[in-house]
């Protein structure tokens, strides 16, 4: 599979496609023409052996391809706009249930507002207004819940993460919880460990809005606009000095590689 991947990439680079992203299983091209697209999947069926066969999916709008610490674009970690105007989102932390409400939503608005109204200022604007809510204080705890699967017994813990001190938390406090089972829980206000603060959802009383900020909310918006130049610090304080356009940023961006395999 790896070798007729490259070999499609190579022959999209011949026919003077710019591949915006190459794995496995799909290959993004930017197109000029919806009709180029389909000459290209036509000729390319030519030549692969009989089981195989490329297909076309779609056009996009616009996507953002997340990159890798290698500055590559990271495996199957995506997000696009659709024909219609809709997103879609692949590997991203809006699939995850291991990561609180409120991160998960930022992020899609995060993504909106970049991908569909093209606005770098709006985008950090969205994840200052949720900083100013957490430490406000105005922030449901139905948001914050995060949600883990306890996959061995709570004994055969070596590392006790959150969820195992959530999860043996609720054990002394009479409810049961064994292997397969999921425990939600909220991380709170305190001394001690992240993990020592993890309570169980049903009996949190408070959260802490800096662990939020710091270990949920930045990290999934900077997910998206990291590859804008945009830092942590950018989305912490109450504003940003300057914003450039989503043009200057495009334009001074180089040509994306694909992901090597």
């Amino acid at each position: 599979m790896r070798y007729y991947i490259k070999n499609v990439i190579g022959m999209a680079e011949k026919a003077k496609f710019e591949v915006l992203y190459g794995d496995t299983d799909s290959l993004f091209l930017k197109i000029k023409r919806r009709k180029d697209a389909g000459a290209f999947m036509e000729n390319v069926n030519k030549k692969l052996p009989g089981i195989m066969e490329l297909e076309f999916k779609d056009v996009y709008k616009r996507g953002i391809f997340i990159e890798a610490k290698t500055g590559m674009a990271a495996k199957k970690k995506y997000a696009l706009l659709d024909s219609d105007g809709e997103l879609i989102m692949k590997g991203l932390e809006t699939r995850r249930r291991d990561w609180a409400k409120i991160a998960k939503d930022t992020q899609e608005k995060v993504l909106k507002a970049v991908l569909k109204e093209k606005s770098l200022k709006k985008a950090i604007g969205i994840v200052h207004r949720t900083v100013h809510n957490l430490r406000k204080g105005d922030v449901g705890m139905d948001e914050l819940v995060i949600y883990t699967q306890i996959t061995r017994p709570l004994s055969k813990y070596e590392q006790i993460g959150p969820h195992v001190k959530a999860a043996k938390k609720s054990v002394e406090r009479g409810r049961p919880v064994g292997e397969g089972s999921t425990i939600a829980y909220i991380i709170t206000k305190g001394a001690g460990s992240i993990s020592d603060r993890a309570e169980p959802a049903e009996d949190a009383q408070n959260y802490d809005p800096e662990y939020y900020i710091y270990h949920q909310v930045v990290p999934s918006a900077l997910r998206v606009l990291s590859g804008f130049d945009v830092k942590e610090d950018d989305l912490v304080k109450g504003k940003v000095e300057k914003v450039s356009s989503l043009e200057h940023f495009l334009k001074k961006k180089s040509k994306r590689k694909p992901i090597k395999k």
